[in-house]
């Protein structure tokens, strides 16, 4: 078939969820176009324990590269997005949670309606199944309330089968003691405190669950669904339409064997190929800031100057694209706690995956962390120095569209609220890799994460060539904004002192990195600078604000200007959330199933 109802561009974690919900009526066609091939049934896809080792895999891993990166010394920073059937849902760390119903409740005031806390709560549900065992409730101390969480959706959900040697339990009372308060089901809408994050795992067989395992796997036979892979989308074909009319897709274009395909959508094509390739392929199609197309010669279908993400040509305005940033504190810890870094040794590793493949347990069964904070700023930074410091830098925005005027300012109200997490930090009993830091053998670290989770320095993503097999041109403009990293100074300094306390001290014996060395607040911002890395969590590069704003597409998630073009993944979501994103997707992908079904 060369012809079906929908197209879908993009196989992952969103486009396999769209494509599976509209496949359920059988009298309506559709076809996937996924760049990558099938993959789950690799070991190291499956396995939870190995899931870092699929990191850089060119069959599981596109492995972008950012721009020099001026903030971080001109370095370039590793982008990993999944390829392949499934998408990153293949490649993440497996974490699901959940941001507050505040941000959730920001992407409708930002003017995107029906899109609330209210609203995505009912796909949350949805598209999950959880079900935890009355001896994981009483391991962890988690209550979950039975109202926010699904028990009979496609994405299986568990708590972590491996405690990590209960070092969580020291973590936890460490935070306790600084005044941290313990959240027993953190995605209720309230996010703030410790907490068990819960890994997409199925209880039965204890592998990964991800979109193609839950969506695409039970409705491969079906004969409306097809599924092109190791297909790369070139472009979007539009057809012919009066002057002054929205344009009309018609099909999209795709390079498969070095040959050149066409397939065509009677009804509908969906762009869900991630915020990275979604805003590409909309400026191979013609659909972006027209300075931009013109540059590379590439005819202007829709004049969009928000896709990639505001980035206004010859000015120094601000962008919208976003992601989580990063650094990590570690230290070497007392050999009679529980570590990953005995898997250094092989004949130890040997034995972990025996345990594993016979009986489901250890290491293997679970990913590298599993005790997580989710802190607003006044738990570990001043907040009227912040606040001040990060509103004049937001007044220094001249020339920015008026959406990112807008997420800005909101993300700089969020700073001085109690229910917002401006910073995710997380125990995990292994060492983590630091400029010239080394492990030693024989030796076990403690490592705390720190990630950001309301950066204001904001990036853009655009074509680099109109060769539709160019990476595009990632620039995170990271640290450009100075308040980035006086937060991160704070949180370094947090971790020291979260490792002080009583619960802790018995268990660290020499901090690694940043070094003891690493004294004052120069020396920590150069530390962050050689380290510092992102979240892989990239959102808001079709973001759905008002086109007056910059937005990319409305509240359908139609692109504006078209009459039948709509972007399904984390490119939609205007602001950042401090949350792992993979269950927000899936909440998106799912209502926005229902809105094509709908005929809206």
């Amino acid at each position: 078939m060369t012809s079906f109802d929908y197209v879908v561009v993009g196989g992952g974690l969103a486009g396999l969820v769209v494509a599976a919900r509209l496949a359920e009526d059988a009298s309506k066609t559709v076809a996937v176009i996924e760049a990558g091939g099938h993959v789950s049934d690799q070991a190291g896809v499956q396995i939870p324990g190995l899931c870092q080792q699929n990191l850089t895999k060119p069959d599981l891993d596109w492995g972008f590269l950012s721009t020099p990166q001026g903030g971080v010394g001109d370095r370039p920073i590793y982008l990993p997005r999944g390829k392949g059937v499934g998408g990153s849902s293949i490649l993440n760390f497996m974490s699901s949670g959940r941001a507050s119903s505040t941000e959730y409740d920001a992407i409708e005031s930002l003017g995107a309606k029906g899109w609330n806390w209210k609203e995505l709560q009912k796909y949350f549900v949805k598209s999950e199944s959880f079900s935890p065992s009355k001896q994981d409730l009483d391991k962890y101390s988690v209550r979950p309330d039975a109202e926010y969480h699904g028990t009979e959706g496609p994405i299986k959900r568990i708590y972590p089968p491996w405690d990590g040697g209960n070092m969580y339990g020291k973590y936890y009372s460490a935070l306790h003691s600084l005044g941290v308060p313990s959240n027993p089901d953190n995605c209720n809408g309230n996010t703030v405190g410790t907490c068990v994050v819960t890994n997409t795992i199925d209880p039965k067989t204890l592998t990964r669950s991800s979109s193609a395992t839950a969506y695409y796997e039970p409705n491969k036979d079906k004969a409306n669904l097809t599924v092109i892979t190791d297909a790369i989308a070139s472009r979007v074909l539009f057809g012919d339409s009066p002057s002054g009319k929205d344009v009309r897709a018609e099909g999209v274009e795709y390079i498969k064997d070095k040959i050149t395909h066409k397939v065509t959508a009677t009804r509908e094509v969906i762009l869900a190929a991630g915020s990275f390739q979604t805003p590409q392929l909309l400026e191979l199609s013609g659909i972006g800031d027209e300075a931009i197309l013109k540059r590379h010669g590439i005819p202007v279908t829709v004049n969009l100057p928000g896709v990639g993400a505001n980035l206004l040509i010859g000015s120094s305005a601000d962008r919208s694209f976003q992601d989580h940033i990063s650094t990590m504190y570690t230290a070497e810890m007392d050999q009679q706690y529980e570590s990953m870094d005995r898997l250094g040794d092989p004949a130890e590793a040997g034995k972990e995956m025996e345990l594993y493949q016979t009986k489901k347990e250890g290491i293997f069964a679970s990913t590298p962390s599993i005790a997580y904070a989710f802190l607003p700023l006044r738990y570990f930074s001043d907040v009227d120095i912040i606040s001040r410091k990060a509103s004049a830098q937001i007044q220094a925005n001249e020339g920015a569209l008026p959406g990112t005027t807008k997420i800005l300012q909101k993300q700089q109200e969020w700073l001085s609220s109690d229910k917002v997490p401006q910073l995710e930090i997380v125990q995990v009993s292994a060492f983590f890799p630091a400029k010239g830091a080394v492990p030693q053998p024989g030796k076990k670290y403690f490592s705390i994460f720190l990630g950001l989770l309301h950066p204001l320095s904001i990036g853009s993503v655009h074509i680099s060539s109109t060769d539709p097999l160019a990476p595009p041109a990632i620039d995170l403009n990271v640290l450009s904004k100075d308040v980035d990293l006086d937060i991160m100074v704070d949180a370094v300094k947090y971790a020291r002192k979260v490792v002080s306390t009583d619960a802790l001290k018995d268990v660290v014996r020499a901090e690694v990195s940043p070094g003891a060395a690493v004294k004052t607040d120069e020396e920590i911002k150069a530390f962050i600078r050689d380290n510092l890395s992102t979240v892989f969590h990239p959102v808001g590069t079709a973001a759905m604000l008002s086109r007056a704003d910059g937005g990319v597409v409305d509240e359908t998630l139609k692109v504006y200007g078209t009459q039948n073009l709509r972007v399904v993944d984390a490119s939609v979501i205007p602001i950042q959330l401090a949350a792992h994103t993979q269950a927000t997707v899936y909440a998106v992908a799912e209502k926005a199933a229902d809105i094509i079904k709908s005929g809206a």
